[in-house]
């Protein structure tokens, strides 16, 4: 578990290293880096169970407000689209990379909550 840790604590650190040039890098730095905490405070045996279920509602909340933009993707789109540069008549790609980017956050932290439940970690 210490070698995922450590893998989920980069990748997360990763993403939000990339954010520079995103339309909104604040948000999503600030949600990467954050998500990168999970595993580190694992790694530290602490283990907020609490904070990542209030997390994970928090982020099941936010990420409606991307579901028009994935809607109307899925509607006008190509899954090629976004990967493609972002342009102003198709706003449909950065939200629908937003809320992809959204649910990877969201799995990493339903991941250490099942985890740490499952192994009965005292609650922090």
């Amino acid at each position: 578990m210490k070698i995922t840790s450590i893998i989920l604590a980069l990748i997360f650190l990763a993403f939000a290293a990339l954010q520079y040039n995103d339309p909104d890098p604040w948000l999503w730095i600030v949600i990467y880096g954050y998500v990168a905490l999970i595993p580190i405070l694992y790694l530290f045996k602490v283990y907020p169970v609490r904070l990542i279920l209030i997390s994970i509602v928090a982020g099941l909340i936010y990420s409606f407000f991307y579901i028009p933009g994935v809607l109307d993707w899925l509607q006008h789109g190509t899954p090629q689209e976004l990967a493609q540069e972002m342009k102003a008549t198709k706003p449909y790609i950065e939200e629908s990379r937003e809320f992809l980017g959204l649910l990877i956050a969201l799995s990493a932290l339903l991941f250490y909550y099942f985890k740490e439940r499952k192994l009965g970690y005292p609650k922090v």
